[in-house]
């Protein structure tokens, strides 16, 4: 890459940032996801586009590594997002998605592969591994977009599923190019392997992970920022750790970020705020970079082939593996199991991978493979965001699987989770016709360790006291000690708690 002067560069990259910060919010209007746009400012900013970006040569090798550290923070930001009293009822259907879904995906893909592009089973194989993985990430900004709740823990199921199967995604993608380069084929040995990398991976996670929160609740730093950059530390050195010892490194940092989340630790919503952040740049680190050097008439020459797999991927492939892995899961109903089917949608797993076989021209495997590849899986995953991310919200709508969502306030104040203070606030919506509503907080009768801290209606704040009447279409910020707590909040309001969606 080079620019007449170095304050260009500088300010190339500010106003990629910036582009894609306003691509994020035009997408939610024209309800795609907004990593298209990221890739199509790429695109338009590249060599082949407007020529403000020229790579004097393509630099595979450094984009892969860039692409997969960006990758494992993005993994390492989901696992922290995880919520898992949430994911603890369907952790098991997720596993059997994450793993036999992406092997059977991997397996029906690769045999579209083989008929279509005319290649090796080997390499046909390759190319399903590659793609075999989903990204929630997108479907998530889609259904918020539109306002759109899942039912029946769909959305945990998703969550779960598409964070932990980009380990397997990689690990099948790796053995698919060693059977390429004909080194060995012993099914033994390729299984035990797999299990080692994955076992080793989850291992390593939870293990730092648990250590980190143990650790972050007993240090003391004297700025508060120094916590989330302890926490990248950390999260940099699972990934490395694990893949130094040959563990599975996407597997260990989503293992550490569920496991760090699943128990208290101070500063945490600042931390979870700042990996956000970080989650975002390194989506459009990702498809801006791979946009740079992807020409597009060399995308559009292998769109047919590039059309015919991608429609077999996302319906018998996706729709076949889904049926197999939740086949022992009775309570998952079938409408739900053709919304997980639909909710196959890739994003930029699969454009990490598709670099790897460039990695490995030097020991033999055919460049201009690789390239076909690279075309391929970025049609393909343009083609399930066009196509599936636009359609989410009506098929949840056509399945009766939708919901809902009330926009989520943002509050002048907010809980910060300190050492030794485990109290948890959460906003109650007050629904016309409730038992609570035209009542004051005293005749409530509220839980002793809980407190309505604020009432948001019509737009303004509310400071309450005991007189306050509480009206319908109310948002309550209630602050509770403990679980029970908050039950007895909702209770006292004549609500039920909120299903886990």
């Amino acid at each position: 890459m080079y620019f007449t002067y170095p304050e260009i560069g500088l300010i190339s990259v500010a106003f990629i940032l910036i582009l894609a910060i306003l691509a994020s919010k035009t997408s939610g209007r024209l309800g795609m996801p907004s990593l298209i746009l990221f890739m199509l400012l790429g695109l338009a900013l590249g060599k082949h586009g407007l020529a403000v970006i020229q790579l004097t040569a393509t630099p595979w090798e450094g984009l892969k590594h860039t692409c997969e550290i960006a990758l494992a923070l993005i993994l390492f930001s989901g696992g922290l997002d995880t919520q898992f009293v949430q994911v603890k009822p369907i952790v098991w259907r997720g596993v059997s998605l994450a793993t036999a879904g992406v092997f059977f995906t991997a397996i029906i893909t690769g045999l579209a592969a083989y008929f279509v592009l005319k290649v090796t089973p080997a390499q046909a194989f390759l190319l399903g591994a590659i793609i075999s993985s989903t990204d929630a990430a997108a479907v998530f900004s889609v259904l918020r977009s539109k306002g759109v709740g899942l039912k029946h823990r769909l959305k945990p199921t998703l969550e779960f599923e598409s964070g932990s199967n980009d380990p397997m995604a990689l690990a099948l993608t790796l053995t698919a190019i060693s059977l390429v380069l004909g080194e060995s084929s012993n099914a033994f040995l390729i299984v035990g392997k797999l299990v080692l990398n994955l076992g080793l991976g989850v291992s390593i996670g939870i293990l730092l992970g648990w250590a980190t929160q143990k650790l972050i609740n007993h240090m003391s730093l004297p700025y508060d920022g120094l916590f989330s950059v302890f926490v990248l530390a950390v999260a940099l050195l699972t990934y490395g750790g694990a893949e130094y010892l040959h563990g599975n490194g996407l597997l260990a940092v989503y293992s550490a970020g569920v496991t760090l989340a699943s128990h208290p630790f101070i500063h945490k919503q600042t931390i979870l705020k700042f990996f956000d952040g970080v989650a975002w740049i390194m989506q459009i680190l990702i498809f801006v970079s791979l946009g740079l050097v992807i020409n597009p008439m060399a995308l559009w020459e292998g769109a047919p082939q590039a059309i015919i797999i991608a429609i077999v991927l996302m319906l018998p492939a996706r729709l076949i593996a889904v049926y197999i892995s939740l086949a022992p899961f009775r309570e998952v109903k079938q409408r739900e199991k053709l919304f997980i089917s639909w909710v196959g949608l890739k994003g930029a797993a699969p454009l990490v991978f598709a670099l790897f076989p460039f990695m490995y021209i030097e020991e033999g495997f055919s460049e201009e493979l690789a390239v076909l590849f690279l075309n391929t899986i970025m049609f393909m995953v343009l083609l399930s965001v066009l196509i599936q991310g636009t359609t989410l919200p009506n098929v949840a709508r056509l399945l009766h699987l939708d919901l809902p969502t009330q926009e989520r306030t943002n509050y002048p104040i907010e809980l910060e989770q300190r050492t030794n203070f485990q109290s948890q606030m959460q906003e109650i919506f007050v629904p016309e016709g409730c038992d609570g509503v035209n009542k004051t907080l005293v005749e409530l009768n509220l839980p002793t360790d809980s407190l309505i801290v604020l009432i948001s209606r019509n737009g303004e704040f509310i400071m309450p006291n005991g007189n306050t009447e509480i009206h319908a279409l109310d948002k309550l910020l209630v602050l509770a000690t403990t679980p029970s707590d908050l039950e007895g909040v909702y209770a006292a309001l004549g609500l039920d708690l909120p299903e886990t969606t």
